[in-house]
Parts: C-alpha cells; structure tokens; sequence
C-alpha cells in the first residue's frame, strides 16, 4: 500500500505557500542560495538554468524581507546618505563653471 500521500512530508509540517516555506529556510541555506546566484552555478558546478536562478532570486529576497533590516538587504539604497553627509543638505558641492565668479 504504497501511494503518493505516504511518500509525501505529513500535512503539519508541509508548507503552504513560498513564503512560509522560503520563511523555514536556515541562515546556511540562504547564503547557499546567495552563492548560487553571485557564481550563476550551484555547488556541484552546474549552471543555474533560467527558471532555477529567478525562483532562487525569489528566495533570496523573501527571506531577506522576513529574517534582516532593510540596510542588510539585496538592492538596499540608503536615501538620508546625502542629508547625514557632514554639513547636512547645505553643503551640497555645486559646479563651477570656469570663468564665472
């Protein structure tokens, strides 16, 4: 009597969507996945296929998204670094053009 449903993970521990299952992951799997992705091979050396590196990229992001702060996330873009500069937004450098005073 050996079906589908006795082979599968026990319907408790089976997640039920990608987040919740990317949300499972361990930090090793994740940098694992971040690897992959940086070298475009996994690490038996072969190449990620097109649909593996989106659905790894996918993965990568939603765990960020969950397990870091937004300044250690992929893409992050820190938008207060020109306002934190020494001076504030008043000592923004300005062209000169040469020859004018």
């Amino acid at each position: 009597m050996s079906d589908s449903r006795s082979r599968s993970a026990p319907e408790a521990r089976r997640p039920r969507d990608f987040r919740s299952a990317v949300g499972g992951l361990d930090r090793a799997t994740y940098e694992n996945l971040r690897r992959a992705l940086a070298l475009g091979r996994w690490p038996d050396g072969r190449p990620l296929e097109p649909r593996q590196r989106e659905i790894c990229m996918e993965a990568v992001l939603t765990w960020e998204a969950d397990h870091l702060p937004p300044e250690a996330r992929t893409g992050y873009i820190d938008r207060g670094a020109c306002a934190d500069a020494p001076g504030g937004e008043a000592s923004v450098d300005r062209i000169r053009i040469l020859g004018e005073e």
